[in-house]
């Protein structure tokens, strides 16, 4: 539990309360963040996957935050709209996932949307993807988009019930000299492999940079020639995905899949008996497997039943001309045992600047570690939600941002919190801040789950509260930088009913990017 003020915690007046009148204006158009719409103001998308829409409970929504010299603008996206595939129906969480790059390099960010929950024909939560093109009019006002699914434009396997293709998605955010490859990965963790039930699949899928099409497409399973393990029942591959271009200089080229790594979380992976102990496998060229688990060589811990080692994940990479690759990878245990607190949490951090696969761990931290705030307690999920960049510290480098909206603030239980670290060599209690809603200006109350989703950005540190007690239907906090670091700045708040945002909203802030 932390205290609604506790030591590590930057001081509410740090960041004050956002008056209503004052919430997000102008300070929405600054660099960073997608933008959809070619004005070069960042925007925002929140999504809202428990919405009702045409009458459909739970089809779920995207809310888009335009943003603009004079304000924001707020639009609605949903299946069947403008430029969106499918239909909305009750259950599929429309929004579950959402990420965003430049799928088609004409200079608008595109959408990348995760349904897992989507029926195809009679096959129920067998999922989909969508790709939603931005344009001068917004997501979904120019081409038409793109739905991903098993078994069409050369993804492998079939639709099937329960497969939950799309339950993870990742798009490369590789950057170098020569540019970022339009690719997505995707998890189906819920897929069958022979008789084994929900043991898991995961690949990507690549993009023609000039127009968008989808080029070529590969999935794996632990039955793959190359990936280590056997497909078992319960194996949940696939249930976190990452994706880089790499390791190699000359900008980590790629052909098709080849040159790329495709990193996949497999939290229900049993080990020397421990039944869900979790690991990661790290998929050169989908071929090559490379695996990582609380068992392997200099990584702390050791594998235990229930831990579920890579049920998060978050990486970020860079490729020099001529030279290595820089990967930078976040891993959630959020099971862990801590002491007598069961389902406390941890997260290991592996990085390397020279092309060592498996990645080596700079770090791992829990809530009891050496100089970090708060308490390891049991049910805080440490390491459920993780986020990795912002603006780097001197000595402490770049951001990663651990989300626990499970976290009790004062006698407010899973109000929710979120804790900061530097991503530099040093121990990771050096620097660390925990935020909470005080830092807001708002109290945390009970079940906000401040820190359920979490996005970073240049300018702000953007925080989602689905749960929100004080705005009933759900809040998004934008907390500046410089106030996340202890420097009172003003921030944003994004509410339902504000700002042109849609008022009948359920679970706003559920996602973001």
């Amino acid at each position: 539990m932390i205290a609604a003020l506790g030591a590590a915690a930057v001081p509410a007046s740090a960041f004050g309360a956002v008056p209503a009148e004052a919430s997000p204006r102008a300070a929405q158009c600054a660099p960073g963040g997608p933008d959809f719409n070619g004005d070069r103001c960042g925007d925002v998308v929140v999504a809202d996957p428990d919405a009702t829409v045409a009458g459909k409970l739970r089809a779920g929504r995207i809310n888009v935050l335009y943003g603009g010299e004079g304000g924001v603008h707020a639009a609605l996206l949903t299946q069947g709209g403008p430029g969106v595939g499918e239909s909305p129906e009750s259950d599929d969480r429309f929004g579950a996932v959402v990420q965003t790059m430049d799928i088609n390099n004409d200079g608008y960010a595109d959408l990348v949307v995760g349904v897992p929950s989507e029926s195809v024909g009679s096959a129920d939560d067998a999922g989909v993807i969508h790709v939603i093109f931005g344009s001068a009019g917004g997501l979904g006002g120019g081409r038409t988009g793109i739905v991903l699914r098993q078994g069409i434009l050369g993804i492998p396997g079939t639709s099937e019930a329960g497969d939950r293709f799309g339950a993870a998605v990742a798009v490369n955010r590789t950057t170098g000299e020569f540019g970022t490859w339009p690719a997505v990965a995707f998890g189906a963790p819920g897929e069958d492999v022979g008789s084994a039930a929900d043991a898991g699949a995961a690949g990507v899928v690549t993009f023609d940079p000039s127009t968008g099409e989808v080029a070529t497409a590969a999935r794996i399973t632990q039955n793959s020639p190359g990936i280590s393990g056997t497909a078992e029942a319960g194996d949940r591959f696939g249930a976190a995905v990452e994706l880089f271009q790499g390791p190699g200089g000359f900008g980590c080229g790629v052909t098709g899949v080849k040159g790329f790594t495709l990193v996949v979380g497999v939290p229900g992976e049993d080990l020397n008996g421990k039944r869900d102990a979790g690991m990661v496998h790290l998929a050169r060229n989908l071929t090559t497997d490379m695996p990582l688990s609380q068992d392997s060589p200099g990584v702390d811990g050791g594998a235990e039943t229930g831990d579920q080692f890579g049920a998060g994940l978050a990486l970020s990479s860079f490729c020099e001309h001529d030279g290595p690759s820089h990967i930078k990878l976040a891993v959630g245990v959020p099971t862990e045992d801590i002491g007598a607190a069961g389902d406390a949490g941890m997260v290991h951090l592996f990085a390397t600047d020279d092309d060592e696969l498996p990645l080596p761990q700079r770090w791992s931290v829990n809530q009891n570690s050496a100089g970090v705030g708060g308490t390891a307690e049991t049910g805080d999920r440490f390491g459920s939600v993780l986020a990795l960049g912002g603006p780097w510290r001197d000595g402490l480098g770049e951001p990663l941002v651990v989300g626990l909206p499970g976290e009790d603030i004062g006698t407010a239980k899973d109000a929710g919190g979120v804790q900061v670290f530097g991503d530099a060599a040093s121990a990771p209690g050096n620097g660390d801040v925990f935020l909470s809603q005080s830092n807001t200006g708002e109290a945390p109350q009970a079940a906000d789950h401040f820190g359920a989703a979490l996005t970073t950005r240049n300018g702000h540190l953007l925080v989602g509260a689905p749960d929100d007690v004080t705005h009933s239907k759900g809040a998004v906090h934008g907390i500046a930088w410089p106030a996340v670091f202890g420097t009172p700045t003003p921030g944003l708040l994004f509410v339902p009913g504000r700002d042109g945002i849609a008022a009948d909203a359920v679970r706003f802030g559920a996602g973001l990017t």
